[in-house]
């Protein structure tokens, strides 16, 4: 229990730098991880080696064969850079999904949008002043923010995409991209808990196992005190 709360103390910290702003309270679209889905995790790890790994470590995950195969590798990872652009070091994405929430990180990916005022040239509608950069942008495409009366719906459902709007679709198709995001979601939730499908697992055969224990001290205890109630006559 210590060790995890020393890491999600260590991880929180630089969290909270990279998003400069406040988080906006705004609905969060929900995202469906599948955990025992294995290709899924492979693909959302694929897309963090190739996109997301030029910043963000995963340094809790180093010994892990499935983010090894994937390209995700210690040795690969920024971990000796000391200077970032506007002085904010990204943060770790080891244990984020437990941090922040499956659904909001996803939601977190779908809300950039352009700002010339901002230094990357983009902002997000969750955490508006992310220091961020919008990596996602050649996938989804370039959104605008605009009012909620004027938003389309033609991209997406979700109440809070009123807010923005799809401009120039990306190498990704809308359905594509949230395909990629669920994926690259599903693998960090994967690296925050990579035993606990195991673990449900041998959850189950412990279950097993105390019922069949109860089982038999139940009858065990009806023979002691039968034993009992005969030398008591």
């Amino acid at each position: 229990m210590i060790r995890y709360l020393l890491i999600i103390l260590l991880a929180l910290l630089p969290t909270i730098l990279w998003a400069e702003g406040a988080t906006t309270e705004i609905e969060l679209a929900h995202v469906q991880v599948d955990p025992s889905d294995i290709a899924s995790i492979k693909r959302g790890a694929k897309f963090f080696s190739t996109n997301c790994m030029s910043c963000h470590t995963m340094v809790y995950l180093r010994y892990d064969k499935l983010a090894e195969e994937a390209g995700v590798v210690y040795d690969k990872m920024p971990i000796t850079v000391t200077t970032w652009p506007f002085g904010v070091r990204p943060p770790d994405l080891s244990v984020e999904s437990d941090i922040r929430g499956d659904d909001w990180i996803y939601t977190y990916l779908h809300s950039f949008y352009q700002d010339p005022a901002r230094p990357t040239g983009a902002n997000n509608l969750l955490v508006p002043g992310t220091a961020m950069p919008a990596i996602v942008a050649p996938y989804q495409g370039t959104q605008i923010r605009v009012d909620p009366k004027e938003a389309t719906t033609l991209f997406h459902t979700h109440e809070w995409y009123d807010y923005l709007a799809l401009e120039k679709q990306g190498s990704m198709t809308p359905e594509q991209f949230d395909a990629a995001m669920t994926d690259l979601v599903n693998f960090l939730h994967y690296a925050a808990s990579p035993y606990e499908q195991e673990q449900h697992r041998i959850g189950w055969w412990v279950l097993g196992f105390m019922l069949v224990l109860f089982v038999m001290l139940y009858f065990l205890k009806k023979e002691y005190w039968k034993d009992i109630k005969r030398d008591k006559k």
